[in-house]
């Protein structure tokens, strides 16, 4: 049965970013690594684009990358957000090295080396409709796809991104001040040793701890049958290597963390226990005078699946948002991170 149950909902996942018009692709983005993504349509080689006439007519809509952290792929972490994004955005959903079919046999295991393979795939002709008279491309990114995301943010500005533009930043229930002691305490919480045990489970009994912390309404019952399909197809693929992702963060009191020379909205769950709330305003002025705190009430680690309709509409509010900067944002943004 429970087989049924975790495929059923997987096949749900996926049917809602196929209805929002992404298709699946991979790209080589160099020797070693192999990014696998969902994307638009209209983003997509013309092989294999179906784009209708209607569709390549709007190809100057904005872009918009969604990241994202551990536990199960992308289709099941932003399931709830493609559909109302995709009526004003073309989407581009990556899947981070070590989680499903995106691989590298490089030895960096950092955050900053995710972003540079997510920034490879956006501006190393991977997706041409991002060549064809587009500009502006938003940055999105949950816990872990979070802090990938800011290393992205400066990694395009700093490289100039060829055609693409960064637009606007947000960062969900992303602590991308982290230390060491952040990992003690969240290790304690969940009654560990280390924090590798919590956040990469190996056995159901740990996912259901990880699972209590991450929610503020954990679901009230998972029989042990589905429970164990769940973490063997989602959650147990890679596992040395996303231990290893851990370890090799490199968000700490001494690293290179500088504000953010965009519009950044951080998002945060008012009963986060992963990351509690007080860190949302230490992102805040870590990353600047650009950076705003909007927290979702009655959320846990995951707004976005706890309250979707409330994250999506505080999502969009920001993004839709006019820019207070000129179009030359960009360039003066790139300037200062160089």
């Amino acid at each position: 049965m429970g087989f049924g149950v975790v495929s059923l909902l997987d096949a749900s996942c996926r049917r809602a970013f196929t209805s929002a018009g992404l298709r699946q692709g991979s790209a080589a983005v160099d020797a070693d690594t192999t990014i696998h993504f969902w994307a638009h349509r209209s983003l997509l080689p013309s092989s294999t684009s179906t784009a209708t006439a209607t569709e390549q007519q709007q190809q100057r809509r904005p872009v918009l990358v969604l990241l994202h952290g551990f536990g199960p792929g992308p289709t099941w972490q932003w399931a709830a957000q493609v559909g109302p994004l995709s009526r004003h955005f073309d989407l581009v959903v990556p899947t981070l090295l070590f989680f499903g079919a995106s691989r590298t046999r490089a030895p960096a295991r950092s955050e900053a080396s995710q972003a540079a393979a997510v920034a490879a795939l956006l501006t190393g002709g991977h997706l041409p409709g991002l060549g064809s008279g587009r500009h502006v491309v938003h940055l999105v990114g949950a816990s872990y796809g979070g802090i990938v995301t800011y290393h992205l943010a400066r990694a395009l500005l700093r490289g100039g991104g060829g055609d693409v533009a960064v637009g606007k930043v947000v960062l969900c229930d992303s602590d991308v001040t982290k230390g060491p002691e952040d990992d003690r305490a969240l290790a304690a919480r969940g009654g560990v040793e280390e924090v590798t045990e919590l956040m990469v489970p190996a056995d159901t009994k740990m996912m259901r701890r990880l699972t209590k912390l991450s929610f503020h309404r954990p679901p009230m019952y998972l029989p042990e049958c589905i429970a164990r399909d769940l973490l063997r197809k989602s959650l147990e693929d890679r596992r040395e290597d996303k231990i290893e992702l851990i370890k090799g963060m490199t968000t700490a009191e001494g690293s290179q963390l500088t504000p953010l020379p965009l519009e950044t909205l951080i998002i945060w769950g008012e009963f986060d226990q992963i990351f509690p709330l007080e860190k949302a305003y230490k992102v805040k002025e870590k990353l600047g005078e650009k950076a705003t705190v909007k927290v979702i009430p009655n959320s846990g680690h995951l707004p976005s699946q706890e309250e979707p309709k409330v994250f999506n509409r505080v999502l969009l509010e920001f993004l839709l948002q006019p820019s207070d900067s000129n179009g030359c944002a960009t360039a003066v943004a790139a300037a200062a991170v160089k």
